[in-house]
């Protein structure tokens, strides 16, 4: 329930088709495309390849429905975003979910840019650039305005338009293995505002794959406390190209109940 096609500049050139065919390799039931909906602010990192351009956007939603409809039977198929909560940037954003409604119970909300000093900078980037800002403003300021603004994400920021599924909860330990610092959230603060407010988890199992981080986002440790909560879990690969759809699925089943 959590992938990316070639409408994603930074994912690989494979077809939304190509993705379904994978899912249904794997005997995956259902299955949804969240492309990273368009930015409202002007893109941060150096390659400018955050998300879709706007104008894919009908492009995107109609050939997802063109599939729905020929895989009719054999798989379900879902179209949706991954919204970027841009702090400041609420109203645009409800601007956007607003024409795309449908798509809502399928979307993701995530944190990818937090506010430092007045400026968007995304935490997820590379590990060269992560370091170079939290040397710049601290490592433990960089991580409280993570955390800061995940909550903000977690408090229904776009009304009823808000998707109501967060993404990869702990996403600020990606470059944990290269910097070696801790950045600890308040876990238990976090999952209450999750449960309150009748969020589910995307258990995002593309971070094992990440160099420097070697597990999912969230942690086995967060899922089960989610899992003990009676939050809801959502699994995902974030798959950037089709041979990775499905991927480490069998490795999380253990504690997702």
């Amino acid at each position: 329930m959590h992938m990316h096609t070639d409408y994603c500049p930074h994912a690989s050139r494979d077809k939304a088709e190509e993705y379904v065919l994978a899912s249904i390799s794997k005997n995956l039931d259902e299955i949804a495309f969240t492309e990273h909906a368009p930015l409202p602010i002007d893109d941060t990192v150096p390659a400018k390849d955050s998300a879709m351009s706007i104008e894919d956007v009908d492009l995107y939603l109609k050939e997802i429905s063109l599939l729905k409809e020929r895989y009719v039977g054999k798989i379900i198929i879902n179209a949706g975003f991954e919204i970027d909560y841009i702090e400041g940037m609420e109203k645009e954003t409800m601007e956007f979910l607003g024409l795309h409604p449908e798509t809502i119970p399928y979307s993701i909300i995530s944190v990818h840019f937090v506010l430092l000093d007045g400026k968007y900078f995304c935490v997820d980037y590379s590990p060269g650039s992560f370091v170079e800002k939290a040397e710049e403003t601290g490592f433990e300021a960089i991580g409280k305005a993570y955390e800061e603004t995940l909550i903000k994400a977690l408090s229904k920021p776009y009304g009823n338009l808000t998707p109501k599924r967060i993404g990869h909860l702990d996403l600020i330990k990606k470059f944990k293995g290269f910097h070696g610092k801790r950045l600890d959230l308040d876990i238990d603060r976090i999952l209450s505002i999750v449960k309150e407010n009748g969020y589910s988890l995307d258990i995002n199992t593309s971070g094992y794959d990440k160099e420097y981080c070697g597990e999912p986002y969230p942690s086995q440790d967060i899922i089960r406390k989610a899992v003990n909560l009676g939050i809801p879990v959502v699994t995902g690969s974030d798959a950037h190209s089709a041979k990775e759809v499905g991927r480490h699925f069998d490795r999380v089943s253990e504690f997702t109940g």
